[in-house]
């Protein structure tokens, strides 16, 4: 928030100073409460000179409050925080902030993940390929929502908005909403900051670094610029052994031969490298805003971000070494806990960005607001599949007969999505003081989503032409039936698949403040959605081809909420909430005929929605202690799940029914010594289906089957863990005049996390990983130092997809980033 607006939060809250208990029972709370260690929560501390506790300012309901004002489950994250704690992405921060999850398997995947808040989601471990359904969480830069990846740079807050927000935030805010808030241009005032950092990565030879510059630039009295950019190079980690050297494009191009006299019995030429997963990022923001008086103001910004690198957080400890049961005249050194086997560089790349306009100009009686937006994300992922396939019976249609020995298959995964959003608003200027305010709204949305997914078999086909193969290749034939089948660029799979999707609603949320502190909100949404697929299938080795046949699904409905809250003592707040949830629904473009049919019942999924019901209390005390305690129960109805069917088509169906309840408590805020502060946080959901399903699918032999695609009442829903911690002291003191010392130990845990929706549940371990950081401040200069993941600790973010084939070849776990150090030097003006 800028000067003016903590000025006017400051003028609409002098009442506030004034409140004493209202009632026995309020009385009785607050001594209660009062006897508690309580703290003001990391979340709830604004960027501020060390040792200094200050209010925050949130707009999560679109309005100026403090978080304990907000009357639901709110976490909030400073700049301060974001720089200590290392944390540069959406992966990093769900690590800091309990409750909040995601898929972590690099930005390589980031196409694939979704956050996910008190367990809302029903879908397994993402794919390389772009998710099919609505995230369950909604993302928003200011009041704009985006998708894609982006490092975090000149943010001034992250707001995480717990529980269906399906009134203000619409469809995707099934479990929440995520707001960035990025610091806007300050009018009359010249600043910027000059960043420069290194860091190094245990097990890894490289060394990163890290340059960011932020410039606010006012020009007149009326208008001001403000432009920032980040750029990073985080090093691998893991050694790769089995790379095939190609030339041109890493997606298509032929291995080089060992010895080119020799076309079909050549050796490949095989490489190693050292920091295999490393990756580049860069990420800029600029912005202008005008203010020509203080009723109106403009403000356009532009973010751009790219990403890209090569490789995956994963390895195989468990390979002997020896030979490559693929070619055994290669031999493999032995598999280890940074040690990776694969035949591609695994290269990927990720562009987003976001062109936005906010306009607002207060009428007196209300103020009028219009958001306007338009994102892209494109991204392009390469993922390495040819030991897992090998391992297949029916190998010798993709890699000759005999055995091509420079077999290599990738999957190639391409996406993009363009969305246009446009967003009114008009929010009443009365306060507390008056009877009614309110906020009402429309909203637009379109969008348009490609992906497509092509598996390449680079120089098997040329091979078997070589081998003066005349006839394709079927099951048990021989010499000259060995012709492989390919498409353009050695194809053997090709799927396209095209979304267009368009959203209408109108909102609106009424609070009546029925007494002098109490009120309750009543809100609504009314959607009308529009949505089609189209998706076609080509297998090359198998000659099947299925045009897209575009599927369609149309929505309407209503959500709703009802929000009592009370103010019982100064600044302390108990409230209850019933708030609905929804996601769009969908078509899935599957074939409804051939050797690939789906049941027609596949064609469509329905939205999902929840009803949240929540209880809680937060406060704060004149010291700066603060605390936040939330219990919830959501009913979720029709949960939508994303996965592969039997048949290997890919589609989105809904189970039955679903549950998630749990609590949230947080609390920070000063301890015994002068300086010493602590937050912590503690998160409990147990989300589960709570009914069976059963749905009929292609056994994968053609077949239609009844109930092939199954869920059962009590299995866990996948992605998140139940129980997130975490835990931070901080100390900060003068150490000479001019000279701040500030010094930070931070501690995060979670339970398991269950990767599949599945009767035997396949899970990734319960960890924990211990963080610190220093920093000495003089003046306009700061020298940070940090650590994350003090002990070094190795875990197992996923199992592998097939077990123990071709020698152990198939055993890749997906790793956390091991102990990385780094210093930073800022300096500002």
């Amino acid at each position: 928030m800028g000067n003016a607006s903590m000025r006017r939060w400051a003028q609409t809250n002098d009442d506030h100073e004034r409140l004493p208990a209202k009632s026995a029972i309020g009385a009785a709370v607050f001594f209660a409460l009062y006897g508690l260690p309580q703290a003001a929560s990391a979340q709830q501390q604004a960027v501020s000179p060390p040792g200094s506790l200050q209010e925050v300012v949130v707009t999560a309901t679109r309005r100026a409050q403090t978080p304990e004002e907000v009357p639901y489950s709110l976490s909030v994250v400073s700049e301060e925080q974001i720089t200590r704690a290392n944390v540069t992405d959406l992966a990093s921060l769900a690590t800091q902030v309990p409750g909040l999850s995601v898929y972590d398997f690099g930005a390589r995947f980031a196409g694939a993940t979704a956050p996910i808040i008190r367990g809302l989601n029903a879908t397994s471990e993402p794919r390389g390929f772009r998710t099919f359904e609505q995230d369950p969480v909604g993302t928003y830069i200011g009041n704009s929502p985006i998708s894609g990846y982006f490092h975090l740079d000149d943010i001034g807050r992250v707001e995480i908005l717990r529980g269906p927000q399906g009134t203000l935030y619409g469809a995707g805010a099934l479990g929440g909403a995520i707001r960035f808030i990025p610091k806007a241009p300050e009018l009359g005032m010249l600043s910027g900051q000059l960043g420069a950092g290194g860091l190094t990565t245990a097990h890894s030879d490289g060394v990163g670094y890290t340059l960011n510059g932020t410039l606010n630039l006012p020009a007149g009295d009326t208008l001001a610029l403000r432009v920032s950019g980040k750029y990073d190079y985080e090093p691998g980690f893991i050694a790769a052994a089995g790379l095939l050297k190609q030339t041109g494009s890493p997606a298509y191009a032929v291995p080089v031969l060992a010895d080119p006299a020799d076309p079909i019995n050549s050796p490949g030429v095989f490489l190693t490298q050292k920091d295999w997963n490393s990756q580049k990022t860069f990420t800029g923001r600029a912005s202008a805003l005008w203010k020509p008086i203080e009723k109106f103001s403009a403000e356009v910004a532009y973010l751009y971000a790219k990403v890209k690198g090569t490789g995956a957080p994963e390895a195989n400890p468990s390979f002997a070494g020896g030979p490559d049961p693929l070619d055994p005249r290669i031999t493999f050194p032995p598999g280890g806990p940074y040690q990776a086997f694969n035949t591609s560089t695994d290269a990927f790349s990720r562009t987003t960005d976001l062109l936005s306009l906010d306009l607002s100009y207060d009428a007196g009686f209300a103020t009028v607001s219009s958001t306007s937006s338009y994102y892209t994300t494109d991204g392009s992922t390469i993922d390495d599949d040819t030991y897992t396939f090998a391992a297949v019976s029916f190998i010798a249609y993709y890699a000759g007969n005999p055995f091509n020995p420079r077999y290599i298959e990738h999957q190639n995964y391409t996406d993009r999505a363009h969305t246009f959003t446009q967003e009114l608003r008009l929010i009443s200027n009365t306060g507390s003081d008056k009877p009614l305010d309110y906020t009402i709204g429309a909203f637009y949305e379109k969008q348009a989503r490609y992906g497509a997914w092509n598996v390449t078999d680079p120089g098997s086909f040329e091979r078997s032409v070589a081998q003066g193969c005349t006839a394709p290749y079927f099951s048990g034939a021989s010499f000259p039936d060995c012709l492989l089948l390919a498409g353009p660029n050695d194809a053997t799979f090709v799927q396209v698949d095209n979304q267009n999707f368009q959203d209408k609603s109108v909102f609106g949320e009424l609070t009546w403040h029925f007494m002098s502190h109490g009120q309750v909100t009543f809100g609504g949404r009314h959607f009308k959605q529009e949505f089609t697929d189209a998706q076609s299938y080509t297998d090359y080795p198998f000659a099947t081809f299925i045009p897209a046949v575009p599927h369609s699904s149309s929505a309407s409905k209503n959500t709703w909420k009802i929000n009592p809250s009370y103010e019982y003592a100064k600044r302390h707040y108990v409230y209850a909430t019933w708030s609905q949830g929804f996601r769009r629904g969908g078509a899935n473009s599957v074939p409804l005929a051939g050797f690939l049919k789906e049941s027609p019942l596949l064609a469509q999924y329905a939205p999902d929605s929840v009803n949240n019901y929540e209880v809680g209390l937060k406060g704060r005390f004149d010291n700066g202690l603060t605390y936040t305690f939330a219990l919830f129960d959501i009913h979720w109805d029709k949960p939508q799940i994303s996965a592969s069917l039997p048949s290997g088509n890919l589609a989105v169906y809904n189970g039955n029914t679903a549950r998630s309840k749990g609590f949230e408590f947080e609390s920070g805020g000063p301890l015994v010594l002068p300086g010493l502060t602590y937050s912590v946080g503690f998160a409990y959901a147990d989300a589960k289906l709570t009914s069976n399903f059963a749905l009929a699918a292609n056994n994968g032999s053609g077949t239609i089957v009844p109930g092939i695609v199954t869920g059962t009442a009590g299995q866990q829903l996948p992605g998140s863990p139940k129980v997130g911690a975490a835990a931070t002291v901080a100390y900060d003191r003068n150490l000479a005049p001019g000279y701040d010392l500030s010094l930070s130990l931070n501690d995060t845990y979670r339970s398991q996390v269950p990767l599949f929706l599945s009767a035997v549940p396949q899970t990734s371990p319960a960890f924990g990983l211990l963080n610190f950081s220093a920093a000495l401040a003089h003046k306009p200069w700061r020298l940070l130092g940090y650590v994350t993941n003090l002990a070094d600790k190795r875990e197992i973010l996923s199992p592998p997809f097939r077990l123990n084939q071709l020698g152990n070849l198939t055993n890749t776990y997906v790793i956390n980033r091991p102990r990385e150090m780094g210093v930073r030097l800022f300096y500002t003006f």
